[in-house]
């Protein structure tokens, strides 16, 4: 049931437990007053009759004209009280019949003692009705009394009777209503109390990340409404989480692959598409900072510019494909061959560079590009043919050479060109002579 049917129910309840409440206070003011009309009237002919009973006593004295008028005035007086209809019981009306009729003898008693003073009779038998008729008023005036007496009683009775009935249902009416309504809010208020300890409790694991429980409803209150409310907003936030999740994953997947994309890129603009190492740009990077290094440390190093012998002939006779895989063997059997701390690259063509790191001796030099070009002339198989190159180098040494990479890459490249021209060597460096020569020619 809704709350506020169950508020407006236990409001009702209070509300009837109130009206019942202000009738019976009502209904007991109604018999109160009744009480009071009722000993009222007992007391109004208890006054009359005891008038009556007077008036008798003054006619029996003096049997006079005025207290004969005097005594049936009473006596009219008390007949009209006795007509008067205030809702008596049963047993009460009978009360005041016989009362009514003792009156009605005393009318007619009246009468006759006046028709006997009439009449001319002895003094002995005057006396004589006089006692009787003073006997039959004694008579009946003490039937009255004790009918008045019995009247009292029986209103006394009857009204505690009714009090006692009254405020017995009452309270018994009263006590029941109390206990439903009672009954009623306890229950309003474990119900509300459960609605609300379970709403804390889905709050709280929403609270600590928990998406998936949900909130039981046992009712069909605004509590339950409102649970099963929470509950589609938990199934919403993770909804929202799981799209949420999907989406970093599917955002972490493109930055993946534009770092991925982005290091390619990177790789490819400073390598050699075909062979990998560096290319001319990279590589005059690398060696610009080596250069650096060096003159700081006072370190010596040499420049070898590369250019292989045959490959034309074979690029020529077989093709750019075997070329290309010639040119691939080469540069990794150039990297095999070399230490860590060397740099090797492709200008283009058939012609590689490299720089040879923190050189002590020359002999050390020429043991390197002796290990360089026995590497270079070993056979090469591809496919079905066997191909072998040879090389020739040109040597320029840091610092005696040049101090930037211009100087020496073109220094190497001029003593390249001297070994090539010379077919007893396979390299040579770059000296005086080359210096002036190059001088010359430029």
């Amino acid at each position: 049931m809704m709350l506020s049917k169950r508020l407006k129910l236990t409001a009702a309840l209070c509300s009837l437990l109130t009206l019942i409440v202000g009738l019976s206070l009502i209904q007991a003011h109604h018999y109160q007053q009744q009480i009071y009309r009722q000993l009222n009237y007992s007391m109004k002919l208890q006054v009359s009759i005891d008038s009556l009973r007077s008036q008798l006593w003054l006619y029996q004295e003096y049997s006079d004209d005025r207290g004969l008028s005097e005594l049936n005035l009473r006596q009219a007086e008390l007949a009209k009280d006795l007509s008067e209809d205030i809702q008596w019981a049963t047993q009460q009306k009978l009360i005041i019949s016989n009362i009514n009729r003792l009156n009605t003898n005393i009318r007619s008693l009246i009468n006759t003692q006046h028709d006997f003073h009439s009449k001319q009779v002895n003094v002995a038998s005057t006396l004589t009705a006089e006692r009787l008729f003073k006997a039959k008023y004694s008579m009946i005036i003490e039937e009255m009394t004790e009918e008045m007496f019995r009247l009292h009683q029986f209103s006394i009775r009857k009204a505690s009777q009714k009090q006692q009935t009254l405020l017995l249902m009452v309270g018994m009416v009263l006590f029941l209503l109390a206990i439903m309504v009672t009954a009623w809010s306890i229950m309003t208020l474990i119900r509300f109390k459960k609605g609300l300890a379970s709403l804390r409790i889905g709050m709280e694991a929403l609270a600590a990340g928990d998406l998936v429980s949900q909130i039981n409803s046992f009712d069909t209150d605004e509590l339950s409404a409102l649970a099963d409310d929470f509950n589609e907003m938990k199934q919403s936030l993770a909804q929202i989480t799981i799209k949420k999740e999907k989406l970093k994953q599917e955002v972490d997947i493109q930055t993946r692959k534009l770092i991925e994309q982005q290091d390619k890129l990177i790789f490819l603009a400073e390598h050699d598409e075909l062979t990998g190492i560096y290319n001319r740009r990279a590589f005059i990077k690398q060696i610009d900072a080596a250069i650096a290094r060096d003159l700081r440390g006072e370190q010596q190093a040499a420049l070898l510019f590369i250019d292989l012998n045959k490959f034309k002939e074979i690029n020529d006779s077989l093709g750019h494909s075997i070329g290309d895989e010639v040119i691939m063997t080469i540069a990794n059997r150039l990297v095999n061959n070399l230490r860590t701390t060397d740099i090797v690259g492709r200008l283009g063509g058939d012609e590689f560079i490299i720089w040879l790191d923190m050189i002590t001796e020359p002999i050390d030099i020429k043991n390197k590009i002796n290990q360089l070009l026995s590497s270079i002339k070993q056979p090469i198989t591809i496919g079905e043919h066997t191909l072998q190159v040879g090389a020739s180098i040109g040597i320029s040494v840091l610092p005696d050479d040049g101090l930037n990479s211009r100087e020496l890459i073109s220094a190497a490249d001029t003593a390249m060109y001297q070994a090539k021209a010379d077919h007893r060597t396979e390299f040579c460096f770059y000296t005086d002579d080359h210096r002036v020569s190059a001088l010359a020619t430029s």
